[in-house]
């Protein structure tokens, strides 16, 4: 295992030990950074340059204990990784900084991400992770730099409605 922010460990390998691990497990990894994805060539030419995303233990460890009704599983986060460079939507989120939308499936219903990355060095940090609800009362904010072609109506809808992320749950896309 790598233990250090240039060559970071898999999330993939390491998930298990972060949500299911004993204290003596978790304090190994406690602070560490790990490997997510690749940047994808299209993120690239928007402006997202960086060879690689990847996030911090206490973002994951954050997430779980901020956002109980969409608590993600091992497997979610495992999707993840590979969802987070098929985003329908990216969007501008300060200098340096942005949101990408994607979608995994949870409990047999896709589940909207939001994931705030930030260019540091060579990499992409995943700073924070919000599944749809996470954002009630928040209206997207920022320049909408990409968005699928892919898009499903739903997805779409949540770029073009100033207010869609406030969506109450009967109505939002997960439904």
């Amino acid at each position: 295992m790598f233990e250090n922010e240039k060559n970071p460990a898999d999330l993939k390998d390491n998930i298990h030990t972060i949500l299911h691990g004993n204290n003596t497990e978790k304090e190994k990894i406690k602070g560490q950074f790990f490997y997510v994805a690749d940047t994808p060539k299209f993120m690239k030419e928007l402006g997202l340059i960086g060879d690689y995303f990847n996030v911090r233990y206490g973002v994951i460890t954050r997430h779980q204990k901020k956002d109980e009704d969409h608590s993600l599983t091992e497997k979610n986060w495992i999707d993840l990784c590979g969802r987070i460079a098929e985003p329908f939507a990216i969007v501008i989120h300060g200098k340096n900084r942005y949101r990408l939308f994607t979608d995994i499936q949870v409990n047999e219903r896709n589940l909207v991400v939001c994931v705030e990355v930030k260019k540091v060095r060579k990499h992409l940090d995943v700073n924070a992770i919000s599944t749809v609800f996470g954002y009630r009362n928040r209206p997207i904010s920022g320049k909408i730099l990409y968005k699928s072609k892919k898009a499903t109506p739903e997805q779409a809808a949540l770029l073009d409605e100033p207010d869609a992320l406030s969506l109450p749950p009967d109505r939002g896309p997960g439904c």
